[in-house]
């Protein structure tokens, strides 16, 4: 007969003076326990499982809830304890630490008021009441709380052990050796940054078997806090580093991985890169590929472009125009491809004049001609297409941007400027574009297997804010339209109080496809697969066609 066990907890975020009856013990589990597919370890564990009354009993931490596809609340004036079932997930944390953990456990009970999905829970009437061990509340696993609330899976078998299943999104720590920064994937193979005894390098690992790794390329120094950018574009995968960190002697470098695991040099479609005060950005559309370089740090921008094989060089605008974005006087950080948008033969960019105070211009290159021209005044991000579908718009060109705050549309074919309200534009998504440091405003369903991504950040207010949104081809993993602010999360310190910190949303920008609490970084989408780093030796995969 098979023997069921379950456990549950939550890591109190609160500072309270609690009285708890004395005297309780529990031991550490002397059987496996998996989570999710995951084995816990619980002997160096700062919060291990523990078994108390023939049940076992799981700390429920902030990831650990998450996890499970739980979220927590502490009401600190009525001192309730709120813990209810949702949509939401977070990569698994092992809280190692270097002590080890005694057999016998001292707990205490809890005594503050206890709420699981809207039902009061009188803890002292509990059979298996809810405990206190490390100021982290443990939780039951009972049938009543793990099946019927929480709807997860689980049993227990003398040869497996413990296993517990949640039925939110699948989320996989991904064991990949010798790991140290970006991971991406072309479908069949992860490629990543890695250390190999000591040597900068980049591996490659099958998708189906991470231990059979192959190093494709040695970086060209060894400062392993040098990492190589990675990306998955246009079916391909890019590899960009710079060596060296004296601005005068760094050298860039960008390879194309082929097939066979080796690299040619190639840069990517849209790619920056700079050094002892010049820096360059390229980008490739249709048929043209443009490139813009600053000379100096305190150089204007000068465009060329290339179009069947012929190379053209653009106007300058009046003054020194620089590409970037500013507003409310400050510079605003974005990747220089970022800034560019090329459109109908047309190159659209944000530029800041370095003589003036003003925040930064839309400016346009007309590449028939190549004069370059000032469109819009205070544009800080922006995103180009072609207009409704109607007699009047129906071939104008349509450019969203943020004028400090505001969201406007300007339609090129009239000149007209309209604040946009998102509640009566059925043909397009507004996604929560206005943030603090990067604005793309709306984007358009384009059809297929399109996804819009927003990314959330947490600043020292404590409040959760949006810093935009990329729409992104799930098939071929390339960006539609991108700004690194979008797709690079990194949060320091914990907030607790913020349940969603990144999510990914369908293409009609209604469902939410992955929610997330998790703080990350270096994120790729390849034929719906998700990957993304919580730090710099832990890769996530999520797949966003199935959840559990």
């Amino acid at each position: 007969m098979k023997k069921f066990f379950v456990a549950l907890v939550f890591i109190l975020t609160f500072s309270a003076t609690v009285t708890y009856a004395g005297g309780k013990t529990a031991v550490l589990p002397n059987f496996d326990v998996s989570f999710n597919n995951q084995i816990v370890e619980s002997d160096y564990r700062q919060f291990p499982l523990i078994v108390h009354k023939d049940i076992t009993y799981f700390p429920m931490t902030y990831y650990d809830c998450r996890h499970l596809g739980l979220t927590t609340d502490w009401n600190n004036e009525t001192r309730t304890l709120t813990i209810t079932k949702e949509n939401i997930n977070a990569a698994y944390r092992e809280y190692t630490w270097d002590w080890i953990n005694p057999s016998v456990i001292d707990f205490s009970v809890c005594d503050f008021n206890i709420m699981v999905n809207g039902k009061v829970i009188d803890n002292s009437k509990e059979e298996y009441p809810l405990l206190i061990f490390r100021d982290v509340t443990y939780f039951p696993l009972t049938w009543r709380f793990a099946v019927d609330e929480f709807g997860w899976e689980y049993n227990f078998d003398m040869n497996t052990g413990l296993s517990i299943s949640s039925d939110n999104h699948r989320v996989e720590n991904l064991k990949l050796p010798h790991l140290t920064g970006d991971t991406v994937t072309d479908g069949k193979y992860y490629y990543y940054n890695a250390d190999q005894n000591g040597k900068n390098v980049i591996m490659r690992a099958p998708c189906d078997n991470t231990e059979a790794t192959e190093i494709i390329l040695e970086l060209p120094d060894t400062n392993l806090s040098q990492k190589a950018d990675l990306v998955s574009a246009d079916g391909n995968v890019y590899i960009t580093y710079i060596a060296g960190t004296s601005p005068i002697m760094s050298t860039a470098y960008s390879y194309r991985v082929l097939d066979d695991g080796s690299v040619i040099n190639e840069t990517p479609s849209a790619y920056s890169l700079g050094k002892h005060g010049y820096s360059e950005v390229t980008l490739r559309s249709e048929e043209m590929n443009i490139k813009g370089v600053n000379q100096y740090v305190d150089s204007p921008t000068e465009f060329s472009y290339t179009i069947g094989g012929a190379e053209f060089k653009a106007e300058l605008p009046e003054g020194r125009v620089r590409l970037g974005r500013r507003r409310d006087g400050r510079l605003v950080e974005a990747a220089m491809s970022s800034c560019v948008q090329i459109y109908n033969g047309k190159i659209y960019y944000t530029g800041v004049d370095l003589d003036k105070k003003e925040d930064s211009a839309l400016y346009v290159i007309d590449t028939t001609t190549g004069k370059t021209q000032k469109l819009l005044d205070g544009v800080c991000g922006f995103h180009v297409y072609t207009g409704w579908v109607n007699e009047e718009e129906k071939d104008s060109t349509m450019i969203f941007y943020d004028n400090n705050g505001s969201v406007m549309r300007y339609t090129e074919i009239n000149n007209d400027i309209r604040v946009v309200d998102d509640k009566n534009a059925d043909d397009m998504i507004l996604v929560d574009a206005v943030g603090d440091y990067t604005v793309y405003a709306v984007l358009k369903t384009i059809g297929g297997n399109k996804t819009v991504v927003k990314a959330y950040s947490c600043y020292a207010s404590g409040d959760a804010s949006i810093n935009g949104a990329v729409l992104m081809d799930t098939v071929t993993g390339t960006y539609v339209g991108v700004t690194d602010n979008n797709l690079t999360v990194s949060i320091s310190g914990e907030a607790y109080e913020d349940k969603v910190r990144f999510l990914v949303i369908d293409g009609d920008g209604e469902n939410d496809v992955f929610v997330s609490s998790d703080s990350v970084k270096n994120i790729s989408i390849y034929n719906d697969i998700l990957l993304y780093g919580v730090d710099d030796y832990t890769t996530v995969r999520v797949d966003l066609n199935h959840a559990r």
